[in-house]
């Protein structure tokens, strides 16, 4: 029996001499951590470029309306050089909230009235993007916009041009295809929607020449954001050589 006890004596101090070191070392383990490195200079630079690539990833795109300023310069609005700046900033912005291109809305304004801001149409249609009196009176009631037939609101480019985004907007949706509403900005939908009953082809001359200049504008801005992105290239440090 005694012997026995000393057996278990035995296996108790052999246990405890082996797992109180581990438990020592264990709990070094955790009250001691190893201490972090600090980054190096090549982490640290990753670290900058990833977060300067986040940040031009979610920035707006390159010269957003230069381009436009540059297309507008070539036409003469009859406004001054200041409001034609922020004629283009408007234009820009009006036509996003509607889920246009501002170079579609540009290549309408061209066509209606080449810009310029105090045209009159021989149908009697107003402003640069030659809207009929009675038809902006409609479009302000539906938007809710302040109509004054005696302040002539369609000589207001800001209103001429936020009624007539609209009703492209409102045409674009009522014959779901863009050439359709192009065909019904010109002629008018009530004689569209005739043609279409009747079977006739809608003539597409007006649509094919606005969506000419369209790609126009398109392809100017394409060339602008090439020439910045070569611009930004040249001027970047030239990366240090790494002798190996």
């Amino acid at each position: 029996m005694r012997h026995l006890k000393d057996i278990q004596k035995k296996i108790l101090i052999l246990s405890t001499s082996f797992a109180f070191p581990l438990f020592l070392a264990m709990a070094g383990d955790l009250a001691i951590p190893d201490p972090i490195p600090a980054p190096t200079a090549a982490q640290i630079e990753a670290a900058a470029a990833l977060e300067e690539e986040k940040s031009l990833a979610y920035a707006p795109k390159p010269f957003p309306t230069a381009h436009m300023e540059e297309i507008l310069a070539g036409y003469h609005t009859g406004l001054d050089a200041l409001e034609d700046t922020k004629l283009v900033a408007f234009i820009s912005e009006a036509s996003r909230e509607y889920g246009f291109d501002p170079e579609l809305i540009l290549a309408v304004i061209t066509t209606e009235s080449s810009f310029y801001n105090w045209s009159i149409s021989n149908k009697g249609a107003v402003g640069m993007m030659q809207i009929i009196p009675a038809t902006g009176r409609a479009l302000a009631k539906a938007t809710q916009m302040t109509w004054n037939e005696q302040n002539k609101p369609l000589f207001d480019p800001y209103v001429n041009i936020r009624l007539g985004i609209h009703y492209l907007d409102r045409l674009n949706k009522r014959f779901g295809n863009l050439h359709t509403a192009l065909a019904a900005y010109n002629f008018g939908p009530t004689k569209i929607r005739r043609w279409i009953r009747q079977g006739k082809k809608i003539p597409t001359r007006y649509a094919d020449k606005v969506m000419r200049s369209y790609q126009s504008y398109l392809a100017i801005n394409a060339k602008k954001i090439k020439r910045h992105t070569i611009s930004t290239q040249a001027l970047s440090p030239i990366p240090e050589r790494s002798d190996t």
